[in-house]
């Protein structure tokens, strides 16, 4: 199975990050974040926003979030190369990986239709072929009478998104929304606890209209500090400090004091639901057989002035050193891996190890069994679904036969496979009454740190000057 990604343009990105035409992050708002006036003023009042990756197709969705990759990451240069509306993109669904011309037998849009507004077939209008930029990535076709305002890669992008994903899941859902519903819920019963009377409202990142709905229920509310939350797991220029951070101030538009919480990583009551799951999956082993887990992370693009980097090293050095501290005497090996901008053509120099090289080396090094974690994520979405297995399971060429096996969204999303002597384990995100509590609970003390004015916990570590690796 070809690799088929949420963000197809991963590797774009690594292209571009990488060639003559650099751009640096303006890292100013991630500085006033760090240094921000941390007192609440007054009454307070708390605003949580999730991305809000829709349970039903949306390109809506798709097209704001896109869009806010490029326009991040890609300097002007790149963007006028990239960033263009040719026309209506159109691919058929049945030939998504295709890379050289050929004759369709259905067309569809960014929208998933297969007509036009005029209730034309697009199969049957005057369409023109675009090869792939690269060898044996996928073209497509382009209707070029009609501009739709949306940029082309984004199209593309959706296209396959609303094709090989949603229409290939249980009811074509997909879990993030009903998932983090639940731990939206959980906090609301933590905070109504210990802060009775602290109003609470949510919002949506990728949909401006609730952020600003939520905020001025909030100010109609007396509140005189709003603490604000995003659930990422370490925040980051290109999602928080450069754009959503903004909005949140752009809605708030000084009616209210507006204090940015803590990340959830940095307290181990968070990280303690990926160690549990990683306990969970080794504890019950034979003692004697020979065990790798990969904390696995999403990976990010090399972006010079984005302080994820120096950000996550709280969240994945302490959690890989919380695991080893409880699978010590296992005869467990623990290890991160990142599942995009890693491998041979993203990382020249060997800097990261990939998702698919950890599997590759347990495999050839016979381990008993081989687990996945992911790291990253709080819920299950098309990035666990569908990037992760195709990605890092590519030396098995794991694909889906039909229908992804995925029922109850209230458990996390596991697939196990065997490959020779060793069985390998794909165990998922901390979803259910099990795991999710743990996320809930770092939720809570990130916010609690702020309501209570205590002192933040240390978000920077040190780095050290030694290469990611195996051994």
């Amino acid at each position: 199975m070809k690799k088929i990604w949420l963000i197809l343009l991963g590797l774009i990105i690594a292209i571009a990050i990488n060639s003559a035409f650099s751009t640096k992050q303006d890292d100013m708002h991630y500085r006033k974040y760090l240094h921000q006036d941390k007192k609440i003023e007054g009454k307070a009042g708390v605003l949580l926003t999730i991305l809000g990756q829709p349970e039903y197709y949306e390109f809506e969705f798709f097209d704001k979030y896109l869009t806010q990759i490029f326009e991040n990451a890609f300097p002007p240069a790149l963007q006028l190369l990239i960033m263009g509306d040719g026309g209506t993109v159109l691919m058929d669904p049945e030939r998504l990986d295709a890379s050289e011309e050929f004759s369709p037998t259905k067309l569809i849009d960014c929208y998933g239709s297969e007509v036009n507004e005029e209730g034309e077939p697009y199969v049957d209008l005057e369409v023109e072929w675009v090869a792939p930029r690269e060898e044996d990535s996928p073209g497509h076709f382009l209707w070029k009478e009609h501009k739709n305002e949306h940029i082309d890669i984004v199209e593309k992008v959706s296209i396959k998104i609303y094709a090989s994903y949603y229409e290939r899941m249980p009811q074509k859902k997909i879990p993030f929304m009903h998932q983090h519903k639940a731990m939206i819920k959980d906090l609301e019963e933590l905070l109504a606890k210990e802060f009775p009377g602290v109003p609470v409202r949510w919002a949506l990142s990728m949909y401006p209209e609730t952020i600003e709905e939520a905020v001025d229920e909030l100010i109609h509310a007396k509140v005189d500090t709003i603490v604000a939350f995003d659930y990422f797991h370490v925040y980051s220029s290109l999602e928080e400090f450069n754009s959503l951070f903004k909005e949140i101030k752009d809605a708030v538009a000084e009616r209210a004091k507006v204090v940015f919480t803590p990340f959830p990583s940095a307290y181990a009551s968070y990280r303690k639901a990926y160690v549990i799951m990683a306990e969970d999956e080794i504890l019950p082993l034979p003692k004697e057989d020979k065990k790798l887990v990969i904390l696995t992370r999403h990976g990010f693009p090399d972006i010079s002035g984005e302080p994820y980097p120096e950000l996550a090293r709280v969240f994945y050095k302490n959690t890989k050193m919380e695991a080893d501290a409880v699978l010590a005497g296992t005869n467990t090996l623990v290890v991160l891996a990142d599942t995009d901008f890693a491998g041979e053509d993203m990382d020249p120099d060997e800097k990261r190890l990939a998702s698919f090289e950890a599997l590759e080396m347990g495999l050839e090094d016979e381990y008993d069994h081989i687990i996945f974690i992911m790291v990253d994520f709080l819920s299950e979405n098309t990035d666990t679904l569908f990037a992760h297995p195709a990605e890092s399971l590519e030396p098995l060429h794991f694909a889906y036969k039909d229908e992804v096996p995925y029922y109850d969204f209230d458990k996390p999303f596991r697939l196990e496979l065997q490959h020779g002597k060793t069985r390998v384990v794909s165990a998922g995100c901390p979803v259910g009454d099990r795991y999710r509590p743990h996320l809930s609970q770092g939720v809570f003390e990130a916010i609690a740190t702020v309501l209570r004015e205590e002192p933040w916990p240390e978000l920077i570590l040190e780095e050290e000057e030694k290469k990611e690796a195996m051994f």
